[in-house]
């Protein structure tokens, strides 16, 4: 995937020379200068609708309509993670990732299991790429 999932926030730094003073109450009147910085639940919750978002954009499901081919798979909320894995083994390795994102895009994963499996396959893909040197 090009975009990152990972909720950063843009920050305005000043060097001292030129940092805006701050009036008597102490605010400098820039409300992005000293914000209150979202809580990690809050996070979690903004990469989870972001992920189905994303997931449901890419899929059609919300926007434009496309084509999706891929090799059908039986996924719904009642699997285990090793279930879904098993699954997948049906599905042509190149294939697995969107087979997760499309179940997440359809409702038939949650957010919380989509990401865990998706860890998990990157994690295999690289795996398979080192290369035991004896």
């Amino acid at each position: 995937m090009e975009d990152d999932l990972v909720y950063k926030r843009p920050r305005k730094r000043y060097p001292v020379e030129t940092a805006p003073a701050l009036d008597a109450a102490g605010s400098n009147g820039d409300v992005d200068f000293n914000p209150a910085l979202p809580t990690l639940a809050q996070l979690q919750e903004k990469q989870r609708s972001e992920l189905i978002e994303m997931a449901q954009v890419r899929y059609g499901i919300k926007g434009s309509q496309i084509q999706v081919n891929l090799t059908p798979l039986q996924l719904d909320l009642s699997m285990s993670q090793g279930q879904i894995f098993k699954a997948l083994l049906a599905a042509p390795e190149s294939e697995r990732a969107d087979q997760v994102l499309y179940a997440l895009a359809k409702g038939e994963l949650d957010v919380d299991m989509a990401n865990q499996i998706l860890a998990s396959l990157a994690l295999l893909s690289k795996f398979k790429k080192i290369k035991i040197e004896s």
